[in-house]
């Protein structure tokens, strides 16, 4: 055991062995890492040691106070070692349970009153009952002893364990070394505000020189610090959302932090910890739950059964339900619920007594056992129906409790769930699908359990789990009008599913009479129309024209059907018009997110058209639409959307964060038809900041997607095109001339296929051009021009369109002109920046008009966080002999990885993959020279001999859908004027002429230079 500040000394009065083996030898504690969010106690604790040792005659008390894990015992280690570095003779103790049976215990062991053996040891119970003021004496003398060598310092720490004799002996000695350098430091944990140390500390707090130190919980500032000291990285916003649990307790706060990281559920990507997962509603972290049921079972035993009942209650309960369920009344069970507010367990909260954060209510509900948790909420139940006959509360503890053939349970489910699921549509298919669970097959009301389930799953999600339920009841013998109620919300589900084949053939006409319910009819024909318009544009406008005729008018269902369909025959600027009067439209309807929302097709139609600024202003409308209708089942459509935009606008790094997740909603919810868009968006972004060894993991990931996910008509085809076209860029940036030609073919393959893709990514067309070209494969690259011109000719309102079309012809064509209008009309400024570069590429002879269109290119590049393509055009611009600074001066350490360059970390990355020098240069447009040079500069830095070292060591990251993007910094390759890359992403130049350049422009490195691919 460590030894004491002080060289121990015996008192041959004493000899009782049970007092020297249970309290003498008391360590010293030793001082932590820095204290966070206590530095004002601190100051007050060490100001109250520099008081009494600047006087001969002065001391003084302070009174430290604070909840369970609140600091206490870190705060006085940290003053011991303050106190003992300055010249204090310091006596420490802490109480315990335990030893509470030990009269004066703690303060025989801070003073280190030892016994001698050759006197009889003394009984403790006759010590304690006649020889207290003797040994008060002695404790006083052995202080007296200590005060001879300097100030001593008495901490005393958890005298909420200590026996009424020390607490007499405590009052007795600070009262008698009121005038002598000593420093007392008494502390307790808060709480029992009649209890006997309650009471000596409010008789002490009003003594002369005594000062009460409240160690409250730690404010958000300090929270920040604390996390950031245990995670190694600045917490994110979301990550100090999900710590609240901890209440600002850093015992808590530690356990929270550290059962996270332990359990994988932390993740550290550029410097900051965000969450991996939904941490508020998973699964509580062992660490927390531990040290959650550990202080729970601290409590008096009638608090913990007040807690176990509130826990099954919910978040919030009236106190009288309590009393109830426990049985008793609200003045009987006031003692426990007050233990249970000063430690913090529960708060007030209006009329309600609430857990002070979700964290701790699962943490504690866990601790049960599921016979007796049921049975707690089948007794709620019964109270909330006896009561006030709340279906909704009373439903949602049967949920948890009701048995199988309780027959009032499915009844209760059944009204519950059928209230609610227009409006909370995750609680309704989770009510309802209980019900189904417990009910029998021959149940009256099990045909309108599986119809509310079906729709509640079909709004929020999983779509498989909906379409399974109505398939495998439809294959039953269901009344005809139940089946044909059944087979609309079917359809609905397929449909959003991307199953239009399927979705066309369950939405038949209703059988005669099946048409009473409330626009059955008209849903069942709007949702076969909506599929027949994948499979069969023009069929599905004409019938939609013939329903507009039947109805006396358009509704905006039927106007949405006729925007897909002029959409998917290449009629885009009616598909607009058609959308937005839907859209307009929409706001006099009901269910306007049935089965297609107006505002998500315009959205996704603008989006692909880069009309950035209307499209972002629709989905804000449509999140608000979407929670108002409930229909959470569209969340990812309009993330991956949103994601889409961001990329247009340059925002790489939220463009990641909102496609993955949005793929993760899409994915929960069983709702792929967007996934592939949000795939490609990643894809882009690995791109664009040269990372591809996450484009090509995305890039597979689209492919499997599109392959996997079972859609078919339009909406296959287009997908299938966009992940050919990615391919395709993939294939060109790693210089793979089969995979570039494979994925050629694909898009190529289908005139349909092509069409969509240059409908809904503008950029795609100048790209083929110039890939196709340079292929020597003019048949193609004349194709990809036709299509693009027929879809400007057709759609002259379409700006984007007709920018594409002048791109493409220009570069096809060598026609600077067509380039400048497109410069002047593309809405995606990564594609007025390519038109930009092909023009600079096109001026030949004009020197001056080369350099200045490189270097506008340039810039757009570097504001769009497109680090490859900002690379490349600065290394075009050195072999016209203009050099432009790209490093920012940073003030670094001088080792470690935060010592870096931006270029050295990108090509400490590229190694750590595995890529040689020549392939990391081809990467980042730098000669293997360079890269040579940078590596060694890492080897230095990180103090390293090999790449295998550097393999080992580097911080890698987490996985995830957007985890290459998002998880660390892509800074702009750098340019040493190296020979030219011949593959990149934007694929190859315009071809210049065979001539020599004019005498302003120096010769090409090499004969290929000035089609050098990009």
């Amino acid at each position: 055991m460590p030894s004491r500040v002080d060289t121990p000394h015996t008192d041959p009065t004493l000899s009782s062995r049970s007092l020297l083996t249970t309290a003498a030898f008391m360590p010293l504690p030793r001082p932590g890492p820095r204290l966070r969010g206590r530095e004002q106690q601190r100051e007050r604790l060490l100001h109250l040691l520099d008081t009494t040792r600047s006087g001969p005659r002065r001391g003084g008390v302070a009174l430290v106070e604070g909840v369970a894990g609140a600091g206490r015992s870190r705060l006085l280690g940290d003053t011991c070692a303050v106190a003992a570095q300055c010249g204090f003779s310091v006596a420490y103790a802490d109480a315990d349970e335990v030893r509470r049976a030990v009269p004066l215990a703690p303060l025989i062991a801070a003073l280190d009153l030892r016994t001698d053996v050759e006197h009889p040891p003394l009984d403790l119970a006759a010590t304690a009952a006649g020889h207290s003021a003797w040994l008060i004496d002695r404790l006083h003398t052995s202080l007296a002893e200590r005060l001879r060598r300097g100030p001593v310092a008495v901490v005393l720490d958890d005298l909420q364990w200590a026996d009424t004799t020390t607490l007499a002996a405590l009052g007795t000695l600070v009262a008698r070394c009121a005038t002598q350098q000593v420093a007392w430091v008494l502390a307790r944990r808060a709480g029992e505000a009649e209890s006997l140390p309650a009471k000596l500390f409010a008789a002490l707090g009003d003594a002369e020189r005594s000062e009460r130190v409240h160690l409250p919980p730690l404010d958000d500032r300090a929270v920040a610090e604390l996390a950031a000291d245990r995670l190694s990285a600045e917490p994110a916003p979301e990550l100090l959302a999900c710590v609240k649990g901890a209440d600002g307790n850093p015992a808590a706060l530690v356990a929270l932090l550290d059962g996270l990281v332990e359990e994988q559920r932390v993740r550290v990507a550029e410097g900051r910890a965000r969450p991996a997962g939904d941490v508020q509603n998973g699964p509580v972290p062992r660490r927390f739950g531990v040290l959650v049921r550990d202080r729970a079972a601290a409590l008096q035993p009638g608090t913990r059964l007040l807690l176990d009942v509130a826990c099954v209650l919910g978040h919030a309960a009236l106190p009288e339900d309590i009393a109830q369920i426990l049985g008793g009344t609200t003045a009987s069970v006031l003692p426990a619920l007050q233990e249970a507010l000063d430690s913090r367990f529960l708060v007030c909260e209006g009329d309600t007594i609430a857990f002070r954060h979700e964290l701790v209510r699962q943490a504690l509900l866990a601790t049960l056992p599921g016979p007796l948790r049921g049975s707690l909420h089948r007794q709620a139940a019964d109270m909330i129906i006896g009561r006030d006959g709340g279906v909704l509360p009373a439903a949602a503890h049967l949920v948890h409790g009701a048995r199988r053939g309780d027959t009032r349970a499915v009844t209760v489910l059944c009204s519950a769930a059928t209230a609610v699921v227009a409006t909370e549509p995750r609680t309704a298919a989770e009510l309802a699908q209980r019900a189904l669970e417990i009910t029998g097959p021959l149940h009256p009301v099990r045909a309108n359990l599986v119809r509310v389930a079906v729709e509640a799953l079909t709004r929020c999600g999983p779509l498989p789990r909906a379409i399974a339920l109505a398939e495998e009841s439809l294959g039953g013998a269901l009344p005809q009008e139940q089946a044909t109620v059944l087979r609309c919300e079917l359809s609905a589900a397929l449909l959003l599913a991307g199953r239009a084949a399927r979705a066309v053939a369950v939405a038949g006409p209703p059988p005669p009479g099946a048409a009473a319910a409330e626009g059955l009819a008209e849903r069942m024909e709007l949702g076969r129309l909506h599929g027949l318009a994948d499979l069969d544009a023009a069929a599905a406008e004409r019938e939609a024209r013939q329903e507009m005729t039947r109805r006396g008018g358009p509704s905006a269902g039927l106007r949405c059907v006729l925007a897909r369909s002029h959409w998917h025959a290449g009629r885009v600027g009616e598909a607009l018009r058609q959308a937005r009067a839907a859209v307009a439209s929409a706001g006099e309807e009901r269910g306007v997110c049935r089965p297609f929302a107006p505002r998500l097709a315009l959205a996704a139609m603008l989006t692909h058209l880069r009309e950035t600024t209307e499209a972002t202003a629709l989905l804000d409308v449509l999140r608000g639409e979407i929670e108002a209708e409930g229909w959470p089942v569209l969340c990812g459509a309009a993330k991956i959307l949103g994601s889409s935009l961001a990329l247009a606008q340059g925002a790489l790094a939220e463009a990641a964060t909102q496609a993955a997740g949005g793929l993760a909603a899409a994915d929960e919810a069983g709702m792929p038809r967007y996934s592939p868009l949000g795939w490609r968006t990643l894809a882009e972004v690995a791109l664009r900041r040269g990372d591809l060894t996450a484009a090509d993991e995305h890039v597979e990931r689209l492919t499997r997607t599109v392959a996997e996910q079972g859609l078919d008509g339009a909406a296959a085809t287009a997908s299938r095109a966009g992940a050919a076209w990615m391919a395709a860029q993939l294939a060109a940036a790693r210089r793979d001339v089969e995979g570039l030609d494979a994925a050629l073919a694909a898009v190529h393959a289908d005139p349909y296929a092509l069409r969509s893709l240059l409908c809904e990514e503008p950029a795609a067309a100048a790209w083929l051009v110039r890939t196709a070209a340079d292929r020597g494969d003019g048949e193609r690259a004349a194709e990809t021009v036709r299509a693009a011109q027929r879809l400007a000719t057709d759609n002259a309102d379409v700006p984007s369109l007709l920018a594409a079309a002048a791109h493409a012809q220009g570069v096809h064509q060598r026609d600077a002109d067509a380039l400048r209008r497109a410069v002047q009309t593309h809405r995606d400024p990564w594609s007025r920046a390519s038109a930009a570069e092909d023009l600079g590429a096109l001026c030949g002879a004009d020197r001056a008009a080369t350099v200045m269109e490189f270097e506008w290119a340039m810039a757009k590049y570097a504001r769009l966080g497109a680090a490859r393509d900002e690379a490349r055009v600065r290394r075009r611009l050195r072999r016209l002999g203009v050099r432009r600074r790209h490093w920012k001066h940073a003030d670094r350490p001088a080792s470690g990885w935060a010592s870096l360059t931006d270029t050295e970390r990108r090509v400490a990355d590229l190694v750590a993959q595995g890529l040689t020098n020549r392939q990391v240069a081809t990467q980042m447009f730098l000669s293997s020279h360079t890269v040579g040079f940078h590596l060694r500069q890492i080897y230095r830095k990180l103090r390293l001999r090999s790449r295998i070292d550097l393999a080992r060591t580097h911080p890698g990251v987490d996985d995830g859908p957007g985890r290459h993007v998002t998880d660390r910094p892509a800074p702009p390759p750098a340019d040493t004027g190296a020979p030219a890359d011949t593959a990149s992403p934007r694929g190859p130049a315009p071809h210049a002429p065979k001539t020599p350049p004019g005498p302003a422009l120096p010769a090409p490195a090499h004969p290929a230079d000035t089609t050098q691919p990009r």
